[in-house]
């Protein structure tokens, strides 16, 4: 059972907004696809764990994009799964060439580059995710964890005197053979499927998404975006508001609702709030009225008086 599902983290959706509103040519393009490109590997990773763990049997609770405050910093788990005896870690390594893993210098190697240890990274979960049942719930559960590199196209070599290490450090196509293993080791049960789903729905409440400030990460302003709406058929910023709908000038495309993805960008990237004003430079409406019906139908709610109010957008 998935108490947790996987979905789109908000660092990727983010990004594709910046990337679709800066300018083609804008300096920051490059770095803003880089950082998206990096972090879609890594999502799409995840995700190719899920036809593996689609053939896990008996009880099971799975969270994915598991992140929780330890009382001093973040902490994030790709998937969680909890079993009557233990909590399994799994975190996720999608990359591609000829990979090296060196536990003495706690270090990954791809040719000239470096990352940290994956096992160190992993062990590191662990330990933060005892800390957080101990101090939150006030039990102590046997947690292991395995790294699974989920791309075909990678090779491992391990630099190390820890045989161990090739209990920890797996291709995808071995995991239910690995978590079968686990389960073998940690066989004394400890919780009841009610007290397992309990911890789960414990863990899934404290989680919390990391929003990112990517303009200011960037260092871009309001001035660095493209304006107006753009065209949900050609990706065009060429729609235009013409008796309650949106005609594309380069496609003809038509659309009703073009806008609402424009006020989600402007939310993300600008502010939570917008003026009949804002909306309209925003938008590239002339017409107040037209703007103060479109923000009326969409936003939650307003502040401030007619003239000064401030929409709420979601």
């Amino acid at each position: 059972m998935i108490i947790k599902p996987r979905v789109i983290p908000p660092d990727i959706s983010h990004l594709q907004m910046l990337q679709h509103r800066l300018n083609p040519h804008h300096p920051a393009v490059s770095h803003v696809e880089e950082t998206l490109s990096t972090k879609q590997a890594g999502w799409n990773g995840e995700q190719s764990l899920d036809f593996h763990l689609d053939y896990l049997k008996g009880a099971h609770y799975i969270l994915h994009n598991l992140r929780l405050h330890d009382g001093h910093h973040f902490f994030q788990m790709d998937t969680v799964i909890l079993f009557p005896s233990f909590i399994l870690i799994l975190e996720a390594k999608n990359m591609i060439g000829q990979i090296s893993i060196h536990r003495e210098k706690k270090e990954m190697r791809r040719e000239t580059e470096g990352f940290q240890d994956p096992v160190e990274q992993a062990e590191r979960q662990k330990y933060l995710l005892e800390e957080w049942l101990m101090s939150k719930l006030g039990i102590q559960v046997p947690i292991d964890f395995l790294v699974v590199f989920t791309n075909r196209r990678c090779t491992l070599e391990f630099d190390s005197s820890d045989s161990r290490i090739y209990e920890k450090v797996i291709r995808a196509s071995s995991l239910m053979d690995a978590v079968q293993k686990k389960k073998n080791v940690h066989q004394g049960k400890i919780f009841k499927k009610e007290e397992i789903l309990q911890i789960g729905h414990a863990l899934a409440e404290a989680h919390q998404d990391h929003v990112p400030n990517y303009m200011k990460r960037f260092n871009l302003s309001y001035s660095d975006l493209q304006k107006g709406v753009r065209c949900p058929d050609c990706g065009k910023y060429s729609m235009k508001r013409t008796k309650m709908k949106w005609i594309c000038s380069v496609c003809s495309h038509i659309s009703l609702h073009a806008h609402e993805q424009a006020l989600r960008e402007y939310a993300v990237l600008v502010a939570k709030t917008i003026s009949n004003k804002e909306a309209r430079n925003f938008l590239k409406i002339s017409s107040r009225h037209v703007v103060y019906r479109l923000l009326s139908a969409y936003c939650r709610g307003r502040r401030g008086s007619t003239k000064k109010a401030r929409f709420l957008l979601e």
